[in-house]
């Protein structure tokens, strides 16, 4: 078994569409976006809708983190799929999106994690 990794698009409030590697995680509750992404660029060039508020974030290593921003984009599309406004808290993480599993449930994706694929019942 593997960890899910898959490339999604994301088009923010500067209209500005962009690719990125997403993780799945079916542990995480929420969805989560990097401020700056593998490929050099950062959160503020794709541009952010709106921030919704601050809420403090509990990892399951014991780990707090007190004022987290929430934040959505314009649009986040993964395969053919695409969610309108989607809600992110913005961190700083070796990973660029984490798709969590309350969307996931959403948007009736099932992970195979044996062939590292995702699929939409």
């Amino acid at each position: 078994m593997g960890l899910i990794i898959k490339e999604v698009g994301l088009l923010g409030s500067k209209n500005q569409y962009k690719r990125l590697m997403a993780l799945f995680d079916t542990g995480a509750t929420h969805n989560y976006i990097s401020k700056n992404f593998s490929n050099d660029e950062t959160i503020d060039d794709i541009g952010i809708i709106e921030y919704l508020d601050k809420k403090p974030i509990f990892f399951p290593t014991g780990d707090k983190i007190e004022d987290c921003n929430i934040i959505n984009i314009k649009l986040l599309k993964i395969d053919n799929v695409s969610i309108e406004q989607p809600e992110f808290f913005l961190l700083d993480m070796m990973y660029d999106v984490v798709i969590g599993a309350k969307l996931m449930q959403k948007l009736k994706i099932v992970l195979n994690p044996s062939i590292k694929e995702i699929n939409f019942s």
